[in-house]
């Protein structure tokens, strides 16, 4: 007789946050992390007196200790730092494909390390991955304004050397994901792009968005994918202070601004007959169980 794992028999997918917009998928045959970033810039970054480059031995402590040796493929939704910095490394220790388009790929083979794989992405086309399929769809980022002139806007250059602000925007990219046993969209800027999705589908079964910069709150509460595709579960990102140390605790402070539990709030009053979830560090979230 044939045991399979709980995880595998009873068809299971978990998500995990690990701070910031990282997120993990995993139904226990395969992992897919998103937008991983555990490595922090520090004044010395700020002011370019050091080179922003992954903690390798960071990432190799925090895959180890939870168990992330299932990983198949990254994915980056831009190119900023605070989304992309850690996922050539992620590819190195894990063996995963990271899954790039033009300039995160030059952050990629800036590291000059063949054990860094990598593949580009087209829009609109999805990718197999173990059962996911994983279909990359470009948006458009919300301006990040800094003293009236937009932030880290435009590609990432050819000469790129881990300047703090070599990390530049890039294209902006959501993915439409799904498996035998749901649908996800994780898209981690607050504008909705409801369109775009409408060509794939009316309807999900878990949405994981972002909510830091967002111009109002019910761009994500009632303008947004909430209403319109009707998911079971919402599962906020991007709301923690990613200027501070990492903690591997999970301990973290929220964004300036983001105001957490007041939009949770509305989002639990919006949506009484939905699962709305604040991840927890490193904490399962039973998609399916």
């Amino acid at each position: 007789m044939l045991f399979l794992p709980l995880s595998q028999a009873l068809g299971r997918v978990d998500a995990r946050w690990f701070t910031v917009a990282c997120i993990v998928l995993d139904d226990g045959e395969t992992q897919i992390i998103f937008d991983p970033m555990f490595t922090r810039a520090g004044l010395k970054h700020w002011f370019n007196f050091a080179k922003l480059e992954s903690d390798k031995s960071l990432v190799s402590s925090i895959m180890k200790d939870h168990q992330l040796n299932k990983i198949q493929a990254i994915f980056v939704s831009h190119s900023h730092f605070d989304h992309s910095i850690d996922a050539p490394i992620v590819s190195k220790l894990s063996g995963g494909m990271f899954y790039t388009d033009v300039s995160s790929d030059k952050i990629a083979k800036a590291y000059k390390d063949k054990d860094i794989k990598t593949q580009l992405i087209e829009n609109l086309k999805p990718i197999q991955i173990g059962k996911f399929s994983v279909t990359p769809i470009r948006r458009v980022h919300a301006h990040i304004r800094t003293l009236g002139i937009d932030f880290l806007k435009g590609p990432v250059r050819d000469d790129f050397d881990f300047g703090f602000y070599d990390y530049r925007m890039g294209d902006t990219w959501f993915y439409y994901i799904e498996h035998p046993e749901l649908s996800i969209i994780l898209d981690q800027g607050a504008d909705s792009f409801l369109n775009s999705i409408s060509t794939f589908t009316n309807k999900v079964d878990v949405v994981i968005q972002g909510i830091a910069n967002r111009v109002d709150d019910e761009i994500v509460v009632n303008r947004g994918y909430m209403t319109h595709l009707k998911p079971k579960i919402f599962i906020p990102t991007h709301f923690d202070n990613f200027f501070f140390s990492f903690d591997p605790k999970g301990e973290y402070s929220l964004l300036p601004g983001v105001r957490l539990e007041e939009v949770m709030e509305k989002m639990k009053n919006a949506h009484p007959d939905k699962k709305v979830i604040v991840p927890k560090y490193a904490e399962k979230i039973e998609l399916v169980k």
